[in-house]
C-alpha cells in the first residue's frame, strides 16, 4: 500500500470537493485510486461529477452520490456520455419495476448485468423481506440485484444469506443493516460456506489484535478481508492508515479503506477471479459510499 499517493489523492479531491462533500467520501474516492496505484486527475474527476450530478433533475437521488460514483464510472471503459445514459436507462428499468426511487436504485442500476431480469431481483427482494420484513429495505437492492444474476434459486440464495446471518449473530453480531449486507455479499461469492464464515470471524480477531475496533459499518470489509486470504496484511494496512494524517479525524474508516486495498489487490493478483467477485467489490465500495451519503444527508437534514 502506497501511503503517500493515498494522502495525496485526498489532498487533491478536498480542493476539488469544496465544503459541501463529506470528508469520509472523499476518502473512500482516494482509497479507490490509490489501490490502482494512480494519482487522481483532480481536473477530469471533477468534471465527470459535475456532468453526473446535473444529468438528472435537482430531485434526482443521484445528486447524493455523485462523488463517488464518479470514482466508479471512471474506472469503466468507454464513453463517459454513454455510460452515464446507460446509468439512468437501468434506473428507469428499474423504477418501471416497482423499486423505489433512491441512491441504491442507482447503485444497483450501476451493478444490473445486462442479462439480469428485474422480476427475478424484485422476487430475491421480496425472499429477503420473508426473514426481515422491518429489516430488509431499498438498501438491500445491490444486493439483489448481484445476487440474481447467480444460477441457484431464489430459494437457494436467501436461505442462504440467512445461515450466514445468523452464524455471524450468534458470534457476536450485531443484527441490522450492516450485518444483512454482510450475509448477502457473501452469497454473491456462492451458496453457505462454513470455512468462509469462520475466514471472517479470523478477520475480526485478526483486527481487534492489532488494537482495531470492529464496528456494525465495517462488517462488509471483514467478508473482502476474508476472501483476500490475507488477515494479516490488511489488518496492518488498517493499523498504518489509522495513523496517517489524512483520516485524523475518521478513523472509523481505516478498515473500510483497507479493505478496498484488499480488493484490488485480489483483481490484480487472480487471473481467475470471477466477475462475481469483481461485482461483489464494486458493490461494497458503493454502498459504502451511499451509505456514508445517506447518513451525510440525514445529519444535515437533522441539523
Amino acid at each position: 500500500m502506497d501511503t503517500n499517493l493515498f494522502e495525496e489523492n485526498t489532498d487533491i479531491l478536498r480542493q476539488k470537493a469544496g465544503m459541501w462533500i463529506d470528508k469520509r467520501l472523499v476518502l473512500l474516492t482516494a482509497a479507490q485510486f490509490a489501490a490502482k496505484q494512480k494519482q487522481v486527475d483532480g481536473e477530469a474527476f471533477t468534471a465527470l461529477s459535475t456532468k453526473i450530478k446535473k444529468s438528472g433533475s435537482i430531485f434526482s437521488p443521484l445528486r447524493t452520490i455523485h462523488f463517488p460514483m464518479a470514482g466508479l464510472l471512471m474506472a469503466q471503459e468507454g464513453n463517459e456520455d454513454e455510460n452515464i445514459a446507460a446509468l439512468h436507462q437501468k434506473y428507469e428499468v428499474l423504477r418501471s419495476a416497482g423499486f423505489s426511487a433512491s441512491q441504491y436504485t442507482y447503485i444497483a442500476a450501476f451493478l444490473l448485468h445486462p442479462a439480469t431480469q428485474p422480476e427475478r431481483m424484485k422476487d430475491i427482494y421480496k425472499e429477503m423481506r420473508r426473514y426481515h420484513a422491518f429489516l430488509t429495505s431499498h438498501e438491500d437492492y445491490p444486493a439483489a440485484a448481484l445476487m440474481a444474476n447467480r444460477s441457484e434459486s431464489v430459494t437457494e440464495l436467501v436461505d442462504a444469506s440467512e445461515q450466514y446471518y445468523r452464524f455471524f449473530n450468534k458470534n457476536g453480531f450485531w443484527k441490522g443493516n450492516d450485518l444483512q449486507f454482510l450475509a448477502n455479499m457473501l452469497v454473491m461469492n456462492g451458496l453457505y460456506d462454513e470455512r468462509l464464515a469462520e475466514a471472517v470471524l479470523q478477520v475480526r480477531q485478526e483486527l481487534e489484535t492489532n488494537g482495531l475496533k470492529v464496528k456494525g459499518m465495517h462488517y462488509p470489509s471483514l467478508g473482502i478481508i476474508a476472501l483476500s486470504g490475507n488477515k494479516e496484511e490488511y489488518a496492518q494496512t488498517a493499523r498504518e492508515l489509522r495513523n496517517s494524517p489524512a483520516i485524523k479525524w475518521s478513523k472509523d474508516m481505516a478498515i473500510i479503506l483497507a479493505a478496498i486495498f484488499a480488493s484490488q489487490a485480489m483483481i490484480e493478483s487472480s487471473a481467475g477471479l470471477t466477475a462475481a467477485v469483481q461485482a461483489m467489490i464494486q458493490a461494497q465500495q458503493a454502498i459504502i459510499a451511499a451509505s456514508t451519503a445517506s447518513t451525510v444527508a440525514s445529519s444535515s437534514s437533522s441539523g
